[in-house]
């Protein structure tokens, strides 16, 4: 019994040591906004008007057609208590609050984003009430210097280019703990009979040129080794919206 206590002191330790060990490996560092958010966003992300106006749950119900919550509420559970989360980029709404609380104060859920206007603006709606939560001045197409339990990347693939979605997602994929997932939340390609199948691709070639490769591609075909994964993909509103949660096959299902 003594030599059981000892290991788990022993293993207790460990825990503690790489948990404040990885908190100083995150760091923001300075990274310039991309070209493709300053010449298709010019100032939808550096102007506090816009956030404080997005940011409101009515506001994002109406324009998701009440689909938005709905989509958060099919993923929290996914994410356990006390587990290290990331998520990919800063979005408009509450989100960050939802899955902040979901982790609890023992956990730890670093936010990273390339505009350092969208953490300011975050960082005062969220107030001092979360200290779980960390925001960094990151680059998603970066390499990560930690790994993590749960990576989220909600509704960040479809502003991307091409070849920004494949730096994302492979990052997404190979900063996973073992036993970790990815949930990816975006766009998804209507239903053929879809009512406003044809409003939203207007929509999207006029305001977000990058959106419709996401009508065009699976988010799994993205992935370099996209075998190596189960991909579970659910649809929302007609296929309007796609949530796909990605967690690694044991070594024994990969095909080398």
């Amino acid at each position: 019994m003594i030599k059981l206590i000892s290991e788990v002191e022993a293993e207790e330790k460990a825990a503690k040591k790489e948990e404040l060990e990885s908190r100083v490996l995150m760091q923001s560092k300075t990274f310039p906004l991309p070209v493709y958010q300053t010449a298709v966003y010019p100032r939808l992300y550096q102007d506090e008007k816009w956030f404080r106006f997005f940011r409101s749950r009515f506001i994002n119900n109406i324009l998701s057609l009440f689909t938005r919550e709905k989509i958060i509420n099919s993923f929290i559970e996914d994410i356990y208590p006390q587990t290290k989360v990331l998520q990919m980029g800063i979005t408009f709404g509450d989100e960050i609050k939802d899955i902040a609380d979901q982790i609890g104060y023992k956990g730890r859920f670093d936010v990273i984003d390339v505009n350092n206007a969208q953490i300011s603006f975050a960082q005062e709606h969220l107030g001092d009430g979360y200290p779980q939560v960390k925001f960094y001045h990151y680059n998603a197409e970066e390499k990560l210097p930690e790994k993590y339990d749960t990576i989220i990347c909600f509704m960040l693939l479809h502003e991307l280019p091409i070849v920004s979605k494949m730096k994302v997602v492979n990052n997404a994929l190979n900063s996973l703990k073992e036993g970790g997932k990815v949930i990816f939340v975006d766009y998804g390609r209507p239903n053929m009979l879809h009512p406003l199948a044809y409003v939203v691709r207007m929509f999207n070639r006029l305001k977000q040129p990058f959106a419709e490769k996401l009508w065009d591609r699976e988010i799994a075909s993205f992935a370099e080794r996209d075998l190596d994964y189960n991909w579970q993909k659910t649809k929302f509103l007609g296929g309007m919206y796609q949530r796909v949660i990605v967690t690694k096959k044991s070594k024994d299902q990969m095909v080398y």
